[in-house]
C-alpha cells in the first residue's frame, strides 16, 4: 500500500491523496441513488471488485458527467462532459451516514492536480474479457460509470499505481 495511509477501510472505495478541487454544487437524481451496480450487463456480472454487498447508487470512485441542469449522473464511455470522480457512496452502507440521500448532493473530485486511489474499477472489458492495469494506462469511464482502460471519449486519468492481488487499490492522476 505504497503512499496510502495505514487506516484504510477495505470497503471505503476511494482515498484522496492529493486534492485538486471538490465540488458539491451538483445534485443526485433518483436513478443514481437506485442504480444496481452488480446486475445488468456482462461487464457488471464479471467485475470481481463488486459483490452482493455492493450498495446501490453511485459509488466512491464512480465517474460522473453532466445530466440535466444542476444534476450529476453516472458517466458512460461516450460522454464528453465528464465532471470528476465521486467521493462517497451515494447510498452508503447500513449503520453509516447516508449524506448523499439526506442532502441530495453528489460531491466529486476534479482537477488535474488530484491524485487518488480506488478499489472500484472494471476488472473486465465490455465483452467480459479479463482486464489488467499498468502504470501509464489512460483511464476512461466505462458504460457502467467505473474507471476502465477500454478507450472512451474522454480521458479521466492516468494509472500511476497498478492494482495487484495483494493491494487492489489503483492509483490515479486525474486529467479532467
Amino acid at each position: 500500500m505504497i503512499g496510502e495511509a495505514s487506516g484504510i477501510v477495505p470497503d471505503r472505495g476511494m482515498n484522496v491523496l492529493s486534492r485538486g478541487n471538490l465540488n458539491t454544487l451538483m445534485n443526485l437524481n433518483d436513478a443514481d441513488l437506485t442504480q444496481n451496480n452488480t446486475v445488468g450487463n456482462n461487464q457488471k456480472l464479471a467485475n470481481t471488485r463488486l459483490s452482493t454487498d455492493t450498495p446501490k447508487g453511485l459509488l466512491a470512485g464512480s465517474v460522473v458527467s453532466v445530466g440535466t441542469s444542476g444534476v450529476a449522473i453516472a458517466a458512460t464511455n461516450t460522454d464528453t462532459d465528464v465532471l470528476g470522480v465521486v467521493l462517497n457512496n451515494a447510498v452508503g452502507y447500513a449503520f453509516e451516514s447516508s449524506s448523499g440521500v439526506a442532502s441530495g448532493k453528489c460531491p466529486y473530485l476534479h482537477g488535474a492536480s488530484s491524485v487518488f486511489t480506488t478499489d472500484l474499477y472494471e476488472t473486465h472489458t465490455v465483452a467480459a474479457a479479463a482486464q489488467t492495469y499498468a502504470a501509464g494506462d489512460s483511464l476512461y469511464a466505462s458504460p457502467n460509470g467505473l474507471l476502465t482502460k477500454e478507450s472512451g471519449t474522454t480521458v479521466v486519468g492516468i494509472c500511476v499505481i497498478e492494482p495487484s492481488t495483494s493491494d487492489p487499490f489503483m492509483g490515479v492522476q486525474m486529467r479532467i
